[in-house]
This record gives structure tokens, sequence and C-alpha cells, in this order.
């Protein structure tokens, strides 16, 4: 019992540092984030965190699954909600929720995309955590393309991402959701001609 209650224990620790990992990272970024940062903010000593995370590169990869989990989570939730018969308006309520997002004063970006763009070509593995974030996205994106019977879903698929990511970082640069509007609406011409 007493071996269950510590791992119990250990799994709290763990997800309330990848959390407040999390937040700080999201906030000043990856590379400006040191160790005593996350330290500091958690109340935990090096060594704890150390004992977790091999090192901070494995915290930020913690980090990026965390992110996937909740923002896939929310996506996926909020594009499943609406009843719409048409998938391929399914599909690009991903710009809906994005510009929800947006107006309500989240202007941070892509929490994968910041870390993907901050280590591109320097850490192979928290690339590829981000790469997982974005696959999945395109993929949740292609299965409502498919049930639309687009013959190049897939491709499509992609498209729709790229003027979603672009719509991310315009929209974090300007702090507005306006190119979100419009990647939406170059989304749509897009569709119709498939």
């Amino acid at each position: 019992m007493e071996k269950k209650i510590n791992q119990v224990s250990k799994a709290q620790k763990r997800e309330e540092m990848i959390k407040s990992a999390y937040a700080i990272f999201y906030k000043n970024g990856f590379h400006a984030t040191g160790v005593d940062a996350i330290v500091d903010s958690t109340g935990i000593s090096k060594r704890t965190l150390y004992k977790h995370f091999t090192s901070k590169e494995g915290l930020i990869i913690a980090a990026v699954n965390y992110y996937h989990q909740i923002m896939y989570g929310a996506i996926s939730d909020y594009i499943e909600k609406p009843v719409l018969d048409n998938p391929v308006d399914k599909a690009l309520m991903i710009f809906d929720f994005l510009e929800e997002l947006v107006d309500a004063g989240n202007l941070d970006g892509c929490f994968a995309m910041n870390a993907k763009t901050e280590y591109a070509h320097k850490a192979a593995e928290i690339e590829s955590a981000c790469d997982v974030h974005t696959k999945s996205l395109i993929a949740l994106i292609e299965k409502y393309l498919s049930e639309a019977e687009i013959k190049e879903s897939e491709l499509l698929a992609v498209q729709i991402m790229m003027l979603f990511e672009g719509a991310i970082l315009r929209s974090k640069a300007t702090e507005s959701s306006s190119p979100i509007k419009l990647a939406k609406s170059a989304a749509k011409v897009l569709c119709s001609q498939y």
C-alpha cells in the first residue's frame, strides 16, 4: 500500500514539474528559461528534477507531450461538438478554435511550433515530439476530408495545416485574429478546388 502511495506521489510530483515548466517555457521561451527558474517555481531540487528528467531537453519533451495531449484533446472536442453535415466545414473548424483562443488573449502561439523553431536542427528528439503534434492535427483534418470523399485528402490536409501554422504565426505577431480569418478563407478556396 505504501509503495502504491509513493508511486502516486512521484507521478504527481512529475506532473507538477511538467505543468510548471510548461507555463514557464511558454511564457519565456526554451533557451531563455534555465533549470534554476524551473526549480525555483516548483520548489523542488535540481536533483529531484534530474531524477525525473535526465536533462532540460527531457523536460521540454515532456512539456511538448503535455501540450499535445491537452491541445489535441481540446481541438478534437471542439470540432466534434457541433452537428455539421459537411465534413469539410468540420475540418475547417480548426481555424474557429484558433480564432477563439486568440480573441481570448492567448497570443503565445503554438507551444510545439515554438519548441520546434527554437530547436530546429539542434535536438532531434524535441523536434520529433513537436512533429507528433503536427502530424496528429494533419490526421484529424484528413479524417474529415476523407469523409467528404476528397481524393487527395492527405495533400489537402497538409496544405490546410500550412495555412493554420501561418495563421498562428501571423496572429501572434499582429496580436489579432484577422490572419486566422484570412487563412480559413484561403482554406475554403483550396477545398473547393478538390
